[in-house]
């Protein structure tokens, strides 16, 4: 996101509160752009600087969610030195899977999923906004098993990170699904200890 001067960035905030409020309450459809400027009290020219469309003002709420969580929970997985063993890389990715489940059940990202999965099928640029909008330990954890390939620690093929991922990533999908239907708990810490040791076992050469 660009970074903007004080006053234009307060602005934008002002903005995009209005709108996630909006959103939240009246959905994707009975949102209008006249409403989020007579909410805001700003001038349609005003709204229009900042969001052209409809779309990118809920494409930017959308991402500024995920940049909130990822920034509120995720500072520890920056900087990760490289697993030198299946301990090493068992103990980041419990790490990493209760980062992700706890973005993934934040009560806020689920309601703007409510959003996206009830009203996509008119609206099918909201699909693509979700995801484009996939939290960034994904691409931490593409990072990571490209690493631990380098260090001769798993036994993907290049063609394989892409499939292991959505591997690990499942269970956490389908406790996003619970979510959007009403229940908001992460998944529990023997859940998330047992995915990682199979996730392991099945990555890693056999000691």
């Amino acid at each position: 996101m660009t970074i903007l001067p004080p006053r234009q960035a307060a602005k934008r905030k002002q903005i995009v509160d209005t709108a996630r409020q909006l959103f939240l309450t009246r959905g994707y459809a009975g949102t209008s752009m006249d409403l989020i400027t007579s909410e805001a009290g700003i001038s349609k020219m005003t709204l229009y600087r900042y969001y052209p469309t409809k779309e990118a003002l809920f494409s930017g709420l959308l991402h500024e969610v995920i940049d909130e969580l990822t920034e509120e929970k995720q500072p520890e997985l920056t900087n990760l030195p490289a697993p030198a063993n299946r301990e090493q890389l068992y103990d980041i990715l419990l790490k990493m899977a209760h980062v992700i489940s706890e973005k993934l059940s934040d009560p806020l990202y689920l309601s703007i999923l409510r959003i996206i999965f009830s009203e996509a099928a008119r609206f099918p640029e909201l699909r693509d906004l979700y995801l484009q909008s996939t939290p960034r330990s994904i691409g931490l954890l593409a990072d990571l098993l490209q690493r631990s390939k380098q260090n001769g620690l798993i036994r993907l093929a290049d063609e394989d990170i892409g499939m292991s991922i959505l591997m690990f990533i499942g269970p956490f999908v389908s406790n996003v699904f619970n979510g959007v239907l009403g229940s908001t708990t992460t998944m529990p810490s023997h859940a998330l200890e047992q995915l990682c040791r199979i996730y392991v076992d099945a990555i890693t050469f056999t000691p």
